[in-house]
């Protein structure tokens, strides 16, 4: 946990003028450290927002007062999903208007009392998603966008460039570029990079494949019978600094078709890949950070087939009995009825059902709302909870985990956001959900039942910077 406390002045860019020509250096530290008691441990960082205005953030080691994230104590990070729109398929009518950006990160400080402040944005030097009509959320997965377990980097996919970007994390939560633009298709040419896992330093991708019709051509529109091929997982080394080297024999192609996310157990000895054109999870053993092969040089793959279809979003933690897996369902979208089950990893890989959704009408496990997406698991110290997005109905449902795994809904609406509702990030007490349709992070407080009070949300689209509808990821600590 990072202990340096964060300032942060915005000033617009006629005073910013104003300061270049008249300020001196002593006077710029008195208005950007009013409050500080000891400007001899006084850091100054000046950068420059894309709209032009100078942005000042000072840290100390001492706790400093901070207009938008008081007493700063981490970090969250949002992922745009920004194209070329020449490129786009199935364009919208304005698209001709759009201008050309790149995908983006952008980074917030987190208060200790949950708000956020923005304090910087890093292009990852690629391109989302081109299909424009695909829904909500152009990628369709969970953990486009994830930090690693120490909290050094952060990791991001760029589905529309087949590459995933890198960075490091620096005290004050800013970011330093790693590795830009890495491309992610192997051998097989593999497509659209959508979900990341990690463990220690070894980093795994998963790429859902590009679209083709029933013959196999590849599409230029997005019909409802639509097909994914050219799918694969691939693994890369982390560096020191945050950057990334293709791992040699790491990729297996074939797996991963419309995969909604990826997910390393706690031992990095398998990963599970959820496969919604299957309805499978998919387990591969991993030795040494490759997948482990037999003589022939074939992966030691399993899976089990999802009881209700569409295994979607995962999130994995450590029992006294073993890892727990949970896996959102989105049903093929059926009103009502998206889910989530549970499954025990036992010690050779293999899922265990512990408990399995049927995803008809009056299974407990069922959320009552629409395509259940994305999945987060809590501990707190008054019990542990999962939290489940529905997308199209813009509502999170709450359930009780228990000791052994099983599961026990507690509210169906436990929060409202409004439609658009996409990853979502729990930092305790606080619960941050990406709502896409109108750009904003919806945040929550967590109770001790695992009920939820809506707090202030931040609004993360400049319009004059970002398109609405493009943000597909968040990630922090």
């Amino acid at each position: 946990m990072k202990n340096t406390s964060i300032s942060t002045m915005i000033i617009p860019m006629k005073k910013r003028t104003l300061l270049r020509n008249f300020a001196s250096a002593s006077l710029l530290m008195t208005l950007v450290a009013c409050d500080s008691q000891d400007l001899d441990n006084l850091q100054i960082n000046i950068s420059e927002n894309d709209d032009g205005s100078l942005v000042i953030n000072t840290s100390d080691g001492d706790a400093a007062s901070n207009d938008g994230a008081a007493n700063a104590v981490g970090a969250i990070y949002a992922l745009t999903n920004q194209h070329n729109p020449a490129e786009q398929i199935s364009a919208a009518d304005d698209a001709a208007d759009e201008p050309f950006r790149v995908n983006q990160v952008v980074a917030y400080a987190r208060g200790d009392d949950g708000s956020l402040t923005q304090i910087g944005v890093y292009d990852t030097g690629g391109v989302g998603e081109n299909i424009r009509n695909s829904g909500a959320n152009p990628l369709a997965s969970q953990d486009p966008l994830i930090t690693s377990k120490d909290n050094r980097f952060v990791f991001a996919v760029n589905a529309g460039s087949e590459s995933i970007s890198s960075f490091s994390i620096n005290d004050d939560y800013s970011l330093t570029p790693a590795s830009l633009n890495v491309h992610t298709y192997g051998e097989s040419g593999a497509q659209n990079p959508v979900s990341l896992t990690v463990f220690e330093n070894y980093l795994y991708v998963v790429n859902t494949g590009n679209f083709v019709d029933d013959e196999g051509n590849e599409l230029d529109t997005l019909p409802e019978d639509r097909n994914r091929v050219n799918a694969s997982i691939l693994g890369f080394r982390i560096g020191d600094d945050g950057s990334l080297t293709e791992l040699p024999d790491s990729e297996i192609a074939g797996i991963g078709a419309n995969a909604g996310s990826i997910e390393y157990s706690s031992d990095g000895r398998f990963l599970y890949i959820t496969e919604r054109r299957t309805n499978e999870i998919i387990s591969v053993e991993i030795e040494n950070g490759l997948p482990r092969r037999d003589r022939n040089g074939d992966p030691y793959i399993d899976s089990v087939t999802s009881i209700t279809p569409q295994p979607f979003g995962t999130d994995l933690y450590p029992t006294d009995n073993g890892d727990i897996l949970l896996v959102s369902e989105g049903n093929n979208g059926a009103a009502g009825l998206s889910a989530l089950s549970s499954y025990l990893i036992e010690d050779d890989g293999d899922l265990t059902g512990i408990s399995l959704s049927s995803g008809v009408e009056g299974d407990p496990l069922v959320t009552d709302f629409t395509f259940g997406c994305w999945v987060e698991f809590v501990e707190t110290p008054d019990g542990d909870f999962a939290y489940v997005s529905n997308t199209p109905d813009g509502v999170i449902t709450s359930f009780a985990v228990g000791d052994e795994g099983g599961l026990t809904r507690l509210e169906s609406s436990a929060g409202t956001t409004g439609v658009g509702v996409l990853d979502v990030e729990i930092t305790y007490p606080y619960l941050y959900q990406v709502v896409n349709n109108d750009g904003r992070i919806a945040q929550f407080e967590i109770n001790p039942d695992g009920s939820l009070d809506a707090r202030v949300e931040a609004d993360i689209v400049d319009l004059e910077l970002f398109l609405p509808r493009m943000f597909v990821g968040i990630a922090g600590f």
